[in-house]
Protein backbone atom coordinates (compact mmCIF):
# COMPACT_ATOMS: atom_id res chain seq x y z
CA UNK A 1 0.00 0.00 0.00
CA UNK A 2 2.63 2.39 0.84
CA UNK A 3 4.66 1.94 -2.52
CA UNK A 4 0.57 3.25 -4.75
CA UNK A 5 -0.28 6.53 -5.90
CA UNK A 6 -3.17 6.11 -3.60
CA UNK A 7 -0.86 6.45 -0.47
CA UNK A 8 0.99 8.97 -1.83
CA UNK A 9 -1.85 11.16 -2.58
CA UNK A 10 -3.58 10.19 0.42
CA UNK A 11 -0.12 11.33 2.41
CA UNK A 12 0.04 14.57 0.86
CA UNK A 13 -3.67 15.32 1.58
CA UNK A 14 -3.04 14.76 5.47
CA UNK A 15 0.22 16.66 5.56
CA UNK A 16 -1.83 19.54 3.80
CA UNK A 17 -5.08 19.88 5.99
CA UNK A 18 -2.80 19.83 8.76
CA UNK A 19 -0.45 22.41 7.74
CA UNK A 20 -3.70 24.61 8.90
CA UNK A 21 -2.20 24.08 12.39
CA UNK A 22 0.66 25.78 11.48
CA UNK A 23 -1.26 28.67 10.37
CA UNK A 24 -3.40 28.65 12.95
CA UNK A 25 -0.71 29.05 15.59
CA UNK A 26 1.18 31.74 13.78
CA UNK A 27 -2.00 33.72 13.24
CA UNK A 28 -3.33 32.92 17.28
CA UNK A 29 0.19 33.67 18.91
CA UNK A 30 0.56 37.65 18.61
CA UNK A 31 -2.90 38.09 19.58
CA UNK A 32 -1.98 35.97 23.00
CA UNK A 33 0.63 38.22 23.33
CA UNK A 34 2.60 35.56 22.81
CA UNK A 35 6.66 36.41 21.39
CA UNK A 36 6.19 34.47 17.98
CA UNK A 37 10.46 33.53 18.35
CA UNK A 38 10.06 32.36 21.71
CA UNK A 39 7.41 30.03 20.46
CA UNK A 40 8.71 28.98 17.56
CA UNK A 41 12.12 28.21 19.89
CA UNK A 42 10.30 26.11 22.30
CA UNK A 43 7.80 24.41 19.65
CA UNK A 44 10.35 23.38 17.50
CA UNK A 45 13.01 22.38 20.00
CA UNK A 46 10.10 20.15 21.21
CA UNK A 47 9.83 18.53 17.80
CA UNK A 48 13.28 18.35 17.56
CA UNK A 49 13.94 16.21 20.95
CA UNK A 50 10.68 14.16 20.12
CA UNK A 51 11.97 13.71 16.55
CA UNK A 52 15.57 12.86 17.76
CA UNK A 53 15.14 10.65 20.06
CA UNK A 54 12.42 8.36 18.52
CA UNK A 55 15.02 8.51 15.02
CA UNK A 56 17.96 7.21 17.48
CA UNK A 57 15.38 4.73 19.06
CA UNK A 58 15.08 2.89 15.64
CA UNK A 59 18.72 3.17 14.91
CA UNK A 60 21.52 5.46 13.37
CA UNK A 61 20.80 4.81 9.27
CA UNK A 62 23.93 3.26 7.60
CA UNK A 63 24.27 6.06 4.95
CA UNK A 64 27.02 7.14 2.94
CA UNK A 65 28.42 10.69 3.72
CA UNK A 66 26.55 11.64 0.33
CA UNK A 67 23.52 10.22 1.64
CA UNK A 68 23.73 12.30 5.08
CA UNK A 69 24.51 15.49 3.37
CA UNK A 70 21.50 14.72 0.84
CA UNK A 71 19.22 13.00 3.59
CA UNK A 72 19.85 15.36 6.31
CA UNK A 73 22.01 18.19 6.01
CA UNK A 74 19.58 19.33 3.23
CA UNK A 75 16.50 19.10 5.55
CA UNK A 76 18.31 21.16 8.21
CA UNK A 77 19.28 24.32 5.65
CA UNK A 78 14.99 23.55 4.76
CA UNK A 79 14.19 23.96 8.42
CA UNK A 80 16.39 26.89 8.77
CA UNK A 81 14.27 28.97 5.51
CA UNK A 82 11.03 27.44 6.92
CA UNK A 83 11.81 29.22 9.89
CA UNK A 84 12.28 32.71 8.34
CA UNK A 85 8.86 32.23 6.28
CA UNK A 86 7.07 31.30 9.68
CA UNK A 87 8.36 34.38 11.21
CA UNK A 88 7.63 36.68 8.51
CA UNK A 89 4.26 35.03 7.22
CA UNK A 90 3.67 35.99 11.46
CA UNK A 91 4.45 39.31 10.46
CA UNK A 92 1.99 39.65 8.30
CA UNK A 93 -0.99 38.13 9.32
CA UNK A 94 -0.80 40.38 12.12
CA UNK A 95 -1.38 43.58 9.80
CA UNK A 96 -3.52 41.69 7.35
CA UNK A 97 -5.65 38.71 6.32
CA UNK A 98 -4.87 35.67 7.69
CA UNK A 99 -6.44 33.19 4.83
CA UNK A 100 -5.26 35.62 2.26
CA UNK A 101 -1.75 35.70 3.02
CA UNK A 102 -2.03 31.81 3.84
CA UNK A 103 -2.91 31.33 0.13
CA UNK A 104 0.15 33.95 -1.51
CA UNK A 105 2.52 31.95 0.71
CA UNK A 106 1.83 28.96 0.48
CA UNK A 107 2.10 29.28 -3.45
CA UNK A 108 5.74 28.53 -2.97
CA UNK A 109 5.20 25.00 -3.99
CA UNK A 110 5.19 26.27 -7.69
CA UNK A 111 9.49 26.03 -6.92
CA UNK A 112 9.55 22.24 -5.66
CA UNK A 113 6.96 21.80 -8.74
CA UNK A 114 9.42 24.08 -11.09
CA UNK A 115 12.61 22.11 -9.53
CA UNK A 116 11.02 18.60 -10.26
CA UNK A 117 9.99 19.82 -14.21
CA UNK A 118 13.86 21.64 -14.75
CA UNK A 119 15.96 19.40 -12.65
CA UNK A 120 14.35 16.04 -13.05
CA UNK A 121 12.48 15.32 -16.29
CA UNK A 122 9.22 15.83 -14.13
CA UNK A 123 6.92 15.80 -17.43
CA UNK A 124 4.72 18.61 -17.80
CA UNK A 125 1.42 18.08 -19.51
CA UNK A 126 -0.73 21.21 -20.93
CA UNK A 127 -2.84 21.04 -17.65
CA UNK A 128 -0.16 21.22 -15.37
CA UNK A 129 1.60 24.18 -17.13
CA UNK A 130 -1.84 26.04 -17.27
CA UNK A 131 -2.18 25.07 -13.76
CA UNK A 132 1.44 26.99 -13.44
CA UNK A 133 0.16 30.10 -15.06
CA UNK A 134 -3.23 30.33 -13.15
CA UNK A 135 -1.30 30.61 -9.74
CA UNK A 136 0.81 33.23 -11.20
CA UNK A 137 -2.16 35.38 -12.43
CA UNK A 138 -3.78 34.39 -8.85
CA UNK A 139 -0.45 35.85 -6.95
CA UNK A 140 -1.32 38.91 -9.49
CA UNK A 141 -4.74 39.49 -8.52
CA UNK A 142 -4.08 38.98 -4.66
CA UNK A 143 -1.23 41.64 -4.83
CA UNK A 144 -3.96 43.94 -6.60
CA UNK A 145 -6.50 43.36 -3.67
CA UNK A 146 -7.54 44.94 -0.83
CA UNK A 147 -5.73 47.64 1.17
CA UNK A 148 -1.97 47.55 2.10
CA UNK A 149 -1.66 51.26 4.05
CA UNK A 150 1.91 52.36 5.23
CA UNK A 151 1.39 50.95 8.71
CA UNK A 152 0.48 47.67 7.37
CA UNK A 153 2.65 46.35 4.44
CA UNK A 154 1.43 42.82 4.37
CA UNK A 155 1.34 42.44 0.87
CA UNK A 156 4.99 42.87 0.45
CA UNK A 157 5.96 40.36 3.80
CA UNK A 158 3.64 38.01 2.24
CA UNK A 159 5.71 38.14 -1.24
CA UNK A 160 8.81 37.64 0.87
CA UNK A 161 6.61 34.35 2.83
CA UNK A 162 6.14 33.52 -1.26
CA UNK A 163 9.78 33.05 -2.24
CA UNK A 164 11.38 31.59 1.56
CA UNK A 165 8.40 29.25 1.56
CA UNK A 166 9.29 28.11 -2.08
CA UNK A 167 13.06 27.68 -1.33
CA UNK A 168 12.06 25.75 2.07
CA UNK A 169 9.66 23.21 0.10
CA UNK A 170 11.94 22.69 -2.50
CA UNK A 171 14.84 22.01 -0.14
CA UNK A 172 12.53 19.81 1.51
CA UNK A 173 11.34 17.84 -1.63
CA UNK A 174 15.07 17.35 -3.08
CA UNK A 175 16.51 14.53 -0.60
CA UNK A 176 13.58 12.18 -2.58
CA UNK A 177 14.82 12.33 -5.51
CA UNK A 178 18.18 10.65 -4.62
CA UNK A 179 19.04 6.90 -4.29
CA UNK A 180 21.50 8.26 -1.24
CA UNK A 181 19.17 9.57 0.78
CA UNK A 182 16.79 6.48 1.15
CA UNK A 183 18.52 5.16 4.15
CA UNK A 184 17.85 8.52 5.70
CA UNK A 185 14.60 7.25 7.60
CA UNK A 186 11.11 9.84 8.04
CA UNK A 187 12.39 10.08 11.48
CA UNK A 188 15.90 11.19 10.93
CA UNK A 189 14.49 13.73 8.46
CA UNK A 190 11.90 15.10 10.47
CA UNK A 191 14.91 15.90 13.18
CA UNK A 192 16.88 17.54 10.38
CA UNK A 193 13.98 19.56 9.15
CA UNK A 194 13.34 20.31 13.45
CA UNK A 195 17.32 21.20 13.86
CA UNK A 196 17.10 23.99 10.99
CA UNK A 197 14.45 25.87 12.73
CA UNK A 198 16.00 25.84 15.93
CA UNK A 199 18.84 27.04 14.31
CA UNK A 200 17.41 29.82 13.02
CA UNK A 201 15.91 31.37 16.05
CA UNK A 202 18.98 31.10 17.39
CA UNK A 203 21.14 32.40 14.94
CA UNK A 204 18.58 35.54 14.23
CA UNK A 205 18.56 36.37 17.97
CA UNK A 206 21.92 35.20 18.77
CA UNK A 207 22.89 39.48 18.87
CA UNK A 208 20.37 39.66 21.69
CA UNK A 209 20.85 36.31 23.34
CA UNK A 210 20.30 37.17 26.84
CA UNK A 211 17.11 39.57 25.91
CA UNK A 212 15.71 36.34 24.16
CA UNK A 213 16.70 33.96 26.53
CA UNK A 214 14.85 36.23 29.16
CA UNK A 215 11.95 36.08 26.64
CA UNK A 216 11.56 32.56 26.31
CA UNK A 217 11.94 32.04 30.46
CA UNK A 218 8.99 34.59 30.97
CA UNK A 219 6.88 32.59 27.67
CA UNK A 220 7.42 28.77 29.01
CA UNK A 221 5.55 29.61 32.14
CA UNK A 222 2.46 30.17 30.56
CA UNK A 223 0.23 27.38 29.58
CA UNK A 224 -1.26 28.95 26.51
CA UNK A 225 2.85 29.15 25.17
CA UNK A 226 2.56 25.17 25.96
CA UNK A 227 -0.86 24.82 24.21
CA UNK A 228 0.58 26.51 20.88
CA UNK A 229 3.89 24.76 21.58
CA UNK A 230 2.27 21.24 22.02
CA UNK A 231 -0.54 21.82 19.13
CA UNK A 232 2.41 22.97 16.40
CA UNK A 233 5.41 20.55 17.67
CA UNK A 234 3.63 17.34 17.70
CA UNK A 235 1.74 17.53 15.06
CA UNK A 236 4.51 18.42 13.12
CA UNK A 237 6.17 15.03 14.17
CA UNK A 238 3.35 13.10 13.80
CA UNK A 239 2.72 14.31 10.08
CA UNK A 240 6.59 14.35 9.00
CA UNK A 241 7.07 10.53 10.61
CA UNK A 242 3.84 9.05 9.01
CA UNK A 243 2.89 10.87 5.90
CA UNK A 244 5.21 13.72 4.82
CA UNK A 245 8.27 11.79 4.08
CA UNK A 246 7.29 8.73 3.25
CA UNK A 247 4.45 9.95 0.59
CA UNK A 248 7.47 12.19 -1.52
CA UNK A 249 9.43 9.33 -1.32
CA UNK A 250 6.46 6.81 -2.80
CA UNK A 251 5.39 9.74 -5.50
CA UNK A 252 9.08 10.40 -6.50
CA UNK A 253 9.83 6.57 -7.08
CA UNK A 254 6.36 6.40 -9.38
CA UNK A 255 7.72 9.60 -11.32
CA UNK A 256 5.12 12.19 -9.69
CA UNK A 257 7.62 13.81 -6.93
CA UNK A 258 6.74 17.28 -8.69
CA UNK A 259 3.07 17.12 -7.38
CA UNK A 260 3.72 16.31 -4.07
CA UNK A 261 3.83 19.97 -2.92
CA UNK A 262 0.97 21.01 -4.97
CA UNK A 263 -1.23 17.88 -3.48
CA UNK A 264 -0.43 19.15 -0.33
CA UNK A 265 -1.58 23.11 -0.94
CA UNK A 266 -4.25 22.19 -2.54
CA UNK A 267 -5.76 20.61 0.39
CA UNK A 268 -4.66 23.15 2.53
CA UNK A 269 -5.39 25.89 0.70
CA UNK A 270 -9.05 24.63 0.85
CA UNK A 271 -8.94 23.85 4.56
CA UNK A 272 -7.39 26.98 5.64
CA UNK A 273 -9.53 29.36 3.55
CA UNK A 274 -12.69 27.54 4.95
CA UNK A 275 -11.22 27.77 9.30
CA UNK A 276 -10.72 31.99 7.58
CA UNK A 277 -13.96 32.64 6.90
CA UNK A 278 -15.93 30.85 9.29
CA UNK A 279 -14.12 30.65 12.38
CA UNK A 280 -12.04 33.77 12.01
CA UNK A 281 -14.53 35.49 10.39
CA UNK A 282 -12.70 36.85 7.47
CA UNK A 283 -14.10 38.79 4.55
CA UNK A 284 -13.55 38.26 1.16
CA UNK A 285 -13.49 40.57 -2.13
CA UNK A 286 -14.64 39.73 -5.63
CA UNK A 287 -11.78 39.78 -6.79
CA UNK A 288 -9.47 37.55 -3.54
CA UNK A 289 -12.74 34.73 -4.43
CA UNK A 290 -12.13 34.74 -8.17
CA UNK A 291 -8.05 34.66 -7.03
CA UNK A 292 -8.51 31.89 -4.77
CA UNK A 293 -10.71 29.92 -6.83
CA UNK A 294 -8.09 30.66 -9.77
CA UNK A 295 -5.40 29.25 -7.31
CA UNK A 296 -6.94 26.11 -6.73
CA UNK A 297 -7.56 25.67 -10.27
CA UNK A 298 -4.25 25.79 -10.79
CA UNK A 299 -3.14 23.59 -7.82
CA UNK A 300 -5.61 21.03 -9.10
CA UNK A 301 -4.40 21.35 -12.50
CA UNK A 302 -0.71 20.83 -11.77
CA UNK A 303 -1.62 17.30 -9.47
CA UNK A 304 -3.25 15.89 -12.50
Amino acid sequence: MLDTMFFGIFAMVMVGAGWTIWGYVMGKAPKLNIDVNALLFIFTGLAFAISTAAAFSMGVPQATLKGWLLGYVILVIGGFANYFQLEIMSRAMQRGPNGIIWTIAQSGFIFPFAMGVICFNVPVYIYRAAGFILIIISLIMFGLSGKNDSSGKWKFLAMQAFVVTGISQALSNLPSYFVEAEAITPMWRTSGAAAGMVLGVVLVKIAELPKMVKVIRQEIKRWEVWKMAMLAGLSNVVFSFLFLYPGMNTLEKLGAGAIAYPVMVCSCLAVFELFAIICLREKRSPVQIAALILCLCGAVGICL
